[in-house]
């Protein structure tokens, strides 16, 4: 783990579009403080937050932000779903490992923004 406390963003409904256009790459967090799963993977998650300052993490209370939830089709929780350039292109329901989680950031950081943007604009397009 870097020497850096993780900064973690608990975002909210209302500063969705500010958080978006802040950060190019952003991993967010669904889950509840009563989800057991949702806490153990929370240790994962701010571990990697920690060794990624490039990247942005988020957090979402799924009862707290029911409108978020909603707008992101959280069904099971956890939920991450990692955004580029404000376009979806990565969600998964359930806990990820470390490694995986290693991995999903490199492959998002990997990705061409400029044709996550394109695709995302096509009707039915997969942005990856």
């Amino acid at each position: 783990m870097s020497n850096s406390d993780p900064v973690v963003i608990e975002l909210q409904a209302e500063k969705l579009e500010d958080i978006l256009a802040a950060n190019d790459f952003l991993i967010i967090n669904f889950g509840a403080r009563w989800c057991g799963p949702c806490r153990v993977f929370k240790t994962v998650f701010t571990d990697a937050a920690g060794e990624h300052m490039d990247v942005s993490f988020a957090v979402v209370d799924v009862e707290e932000q029911p409108d978020l939830s909603a707008a992101f089709d959280v069904k099971a929780i956890p939920k991450i779903a990692a955004l580029r350039g404000g376009v979806m292109v990565f969600s998964h329901e359930g806990a990820l490992t470390g490694p995986a989680l290693e991995d999903l950031i490199r492959q998002v950081q990997e990705l061409d923004l400029e044709n996550v943007r394109q695709k995302a604009v096509e009707p039915g397009a997969d942005p990856t």
